[in-house]
């Protein structure tokens, strides 16, 4: 088993460009932007794909882990429609967070929520009211996802009207 700080040499951290929306993975070359395809995607971040998955309506997600964000181990999911990148799902795994049954509780998930509310809204320099907020670019987000009974984070780069 590898020693923590062997371990923590793999983890790549996540950098977000507040004035583009775009996400630099520690020095790799390729930026995670709107104009990233999912061939780019495949290519660039090989090393760190955790996951592929065609929905079969235009969708397809790719998954990243051995990131990290705002000092916490973090994966994130880049969601496709077509080539072109719509959206990026951000998690976060907290020291401590409470589980039953394997799955985190509500208090578990509303720490995590706090969480990336503050990462986000320090990386991007805007506080995120409601738990999101809008950019020439896009929007970002983090809030309970009641229906999937989850934390849900991220930055979509088509603004939701």
């Amino acid at each position: 088993m590898p020693s923590s700080a062997q371990h923590a040499a793999h983890v790549v951290p996540m950098l977000l460009n507040a004035s583009d929306g775009s996400i630099q993975l520690g020095n790799l070359p390729t930026l995670i932007s709107p104009t990233l395809s999912l061939e780019e995607a495949r290519i660039a971040f090989v090393t760190l794909m955790h996951g592929e998955r065609d929905v079969g309506t235009g969708y397809h997600w790719l998954s990243l882990h051995r990131l990290s964000l705002g000092g916490a181990p973090a994966g994130i999911s880049l969601c496709f429609h077509g080539q072109q990148l719509d959206m990026v799902t951000m998690g976060v795994s907290l020291p401590g967070a409470t589980l039953e049954d394997g799955w985190p509780t509500q208090a578990a998930i509303d720490v995590e929520v706090a969480f990336m509310k503050r990462t986000l809204s320090a990386a991007l320099g805007r506080k995120l009211a409601g738990g999101h907020a809008r950019f020439d670019w896009g929007e970002a987000w983090a809030r309970f996802d009641p229906k999937g009974f989850m934390a849900s984070s991220g930055i979509c780069y088509r603004p939701r009207r």
